[in-house]
């Protein structure tokens, strides 16, 4: 088996490898949308991913055939800095492939991020594939986020447990004050343990500021929960564009923020403003939800598969030492 650099006349037959592979997740993870078993619309996803800029990737190649392949891009930002993403679409083997081979790929494309200074490496692999997840955690990679779908049809949510009368409503304009006054519970809980994922001090003015906006978006509704007249709780619906992601089927709308305030938690609040989502999403005409939330978040990990989530998916990611740039093992220390 050869490995080699991917090109764009590879794209038709790593499409193929892609509908194949989406095809053999869907008999494990049957809320996984449909139109992507067809060869078309991988295609669709794989150029949307080969199109970023910087992207690149690895092809194996056995027998004059491809039977597997990576694609990552590079990103940088204040929160992850220099990294790399491997999304969903970039990445299949054939059936008959070991996933061993992907080890082969990340290794040859890894080596290329590393000397350009992308230390952080970031892929979106399926939940329920257990060679595939192997492979990974074989190369360092580790578990950070869940994402995850929801039947809304098939929600059996428990009897009501509140212990004081919950009120729900709809947050309007004139919310926006008590709206970005959840703007940092998300951000406290990442930070927290044992999580410990950083929440930086110069972001938190512009989280704020963006929870204001969620009330401008259009396709976005968002839900409140008072006790005693008090705000406690906000839940976040956005509508999503599912033309090229494998992950969200079509009629699937997002719970883009769950949030219930830290003295209310115990009492009933997420149930509440979750059994007033899902009526409002079943007046709308959806049939699922999607999610997402950090797998060491240990309130987030035992309520949302509570509620009936299935994970589809696993964000991993491996946090190579910089040091590696100049510690190569090829070189002694003089004084």
């Amino acid at each position: 088996m050869d490995i080699i650099s991917f090109r764009e006349d590879m794209l038709d037959d790593a499409a193929h490898l892609l509908a194949q592979r989406h095809r053999r997740n869907r008999g494990r993870s049957p809320l996984l949308p449909e139109e992507f078993e067809d060869d078309s619309a991988t295609r669709r996803a794989l150029q949307s991913i080969w199109n970023r800029r910087g992207a690149s990737g690895a092809a194996a190649i056995l027998g004059g055939r491809l039977v597997g392949f990576l694609i990552g891009h590079p990103s940088a930002d204040p929160l992850r800095n220099r990294h790399v993403w491997m999304h969903t679409a970039g990445h299949a083997l054939h059936e008959t492939v070991d996933a061993e081979v992907y080890r082969d790929l990340y290794a040859v494309l890894g080596e290329q991020w590393v000397r350009n200074g992308f230390f952080d490496h970031f892929i979106l692999t399926s939940a329920n594939t257990w060679d595939d997840l192997t492979a990974w955690l074989q190369l360092g990679f580790a578990c950070e986020q869940v994402h995850a779908l929801l039947d809304i049809d098939g929600v059996e949510l428990p009897p009501s447990e509140a212990k004081q009368e919950i009120l729900i409503r709809q947050a309007q304009a004139d919310d926006r004050g008590i709206v970005q006054s959840f703007y940092d519970i998300i951000p406290k809980t990442t930070a927290g343990a044992p999580v410990w994922g950083v929440a930086l001090p110069e972001l938190m003015p512009e989280i704020e500021d963006g929870y204001g906006e969620l009330l401008d978006e259009e396709g976005t509704t968002l839900f409140l929960a008072f006790l005693k007249g008090e705000a406690v709780g906000l839940h976040v619906y956005r509508t999503l564009d599912t033309d090229t992601d494998l992950l969200v089927p079509k009629n699937t709308i997002r719970l883009t923020v769950g949030s219930t305030k830290e003295h209310a938690r115990g009492l009933g609040v997420t149930t509440a403003l979750f059994r007033h989502g899902v009526a409002y999403a079943k007046q709308k005409g959806f049939r699922y939800f999607e999610t997402d939330w950090r797998i060491a978040n240990l309130f987030a990990s035992r309520t949302w598969p509570k509620l009936g989530f299935k994970p589809v998916a696993y964000r991993m990611v491996r946090k190579v030492d910089s040091r590696i740039t100049w510690a190569t093992g090829h070189n002694r220390m003089r004084l």
